[in-house]
């Protein structure tokens, strides 16, 4: 498998990997919410329903929202009973934060949102959801829709999904979809707007470019960030410093490589290769999910596939992650035999 050396290029800034990861650990510290910090009993915030999960800031100028989100496309996939029993126990833990998407089996779990999560608990939830529409026109129709599904007035956060690269970026501007955004957020439907991806770090970089230069206001960037991502295409030497210097939130996905830290060939690409398990081979889960949490990530979107799973998420959440150099670089160097297009298929 491909994976890059320390020194290599890819890493950009005249910074080597050690050194990188030194000063993204500082900006961590940035995002943790005062008062609020895991381990913190006594100050810990509460809501109706109980104790929350750690808090941290969503950017600059965004909301505090709990650090684990469940995945929206997990819920639209599972059993009526075991979507309802996700949302139901995500509450009971803590989460607070709540992802979907319009693609997401065919709309399915927006509508599960709709049935379980807003008629009862709309006034505690942070919901977001996303638009691969490729026109202004075509995604505030998609809005409209999400909404209506998802029986709310407005979303958390709205954003636009899975930039492939800066062509497309290039394209969806063109075509409007950013003003559409812009539009939706001055009229109430969405509180804050952001982007996603997770094929190549060059679109993420292209649309920072642009909204900079356009003055468009983001909250938030999602994307793949897990211990084998530096190695290869990295979106959290590429990308997360620029979101942090522009006061924009991470939001982390592929967190497991799609389940393929557990070995096997799951997913949409590369189905031909079936690579070696890393976890518990050489990582467990709390390390991985340990890694993203030592960083500055605001959130990290678990897909979770039973209300079990929802629990350990949970558990490993409220622990502290105030993990120094080594640490986090002990976590990217056992991922090292592992790392590249075979494990991390989705991108490119």
């Amino acid at each position: 498998m491909r994976h890059e050396n320390e020194n290599t290029a890819g890493f950009h800034m005249g910074l080597k990997r050690r050194t990188f990861m030194v000063k993204l650990a500082v900006c961590t510290g940035g995002i943790m919410v005062p008062g609020l910090l895991q381990g913190d009993e006594e100050t810990a915030a509460c809501d109706r329903l109980g104790k929350l999960l750690p808090l941290r800031k969503l950017g600059s100028s965004g909301p505090a929202v709990t650090n684990l989100g469940v995945g929206g496309s997990h819920v639209g996939q599972a059993s009526e009973k075991d979507a309802q029993a996700i949302i139901e126990k995500a509450l009971e833990e803590g989460v607070r934060f709540f992802d979907n998407a319009v693609v997401y089996n065919g709309g399915r779990a927006e509508e599960r949102f709709g049935r379980f999560l807003t008629p009862k608990y709309r006034d505690v939830s942070f919901i977001m959801t996303k638009s691969m529409a490729n026109s202004g026109k075509a995604a505030l129709k998609e809005l409209d829709a999400s909404l209506s599904r998802m029986k709310t007035d407005y979303v958390d956060l709205w954003q636009v999904h899975s930039l492939e690269d800066p062509k497309g970026v290039e394209e969806r501007i063109q075509n409007g979809v950013l003003d559409a955004f812009v539009e939706a957020q001055e009229k109430g439907k969405a509180k804050t707007i952001g982007f996603t991806g997770h094929q190549s770090y060059k679109a993420h970089v292209k649309m920072l470019e642009e909204i900079k230069k356009q003055g468009v206001k983001m909250t938030a960037a999602q994307m793949p960030v897990n211990p084998a991502d530096p190695h290869f295409e990295s979106f959290v030497t590429n990308v997360v410093p620029k979101c942090v210097d522009a006061g924009i939130g991470v939001l982390a996905m592929k967190t497991l490589a799609y389940g393929r830290f557990f070995g096997g060939n799951i997913g949409w690409r590369r189905k031909n290769v079936s690579v070696k398990p890393a976890i518990p081979a050489v990582l467990s889960l709390e390390e991985v999910f340990g890694f993203v949490w030592s960083l500055p990530v605001t959130t990290l979107i678990s897909g979770m596939e039973n209300a079990q799973q929802v629990s350990q998420n949970a558990a490993i959440a409220r622990k502290t992650w105030n993990w120094n150099q080594a640490e986090r670089q002990q976590r990217i160097d056992a991922m090292a035999p592992f790392a590249g297009q075979d494990i991390e298929f989705y991108k490119g």
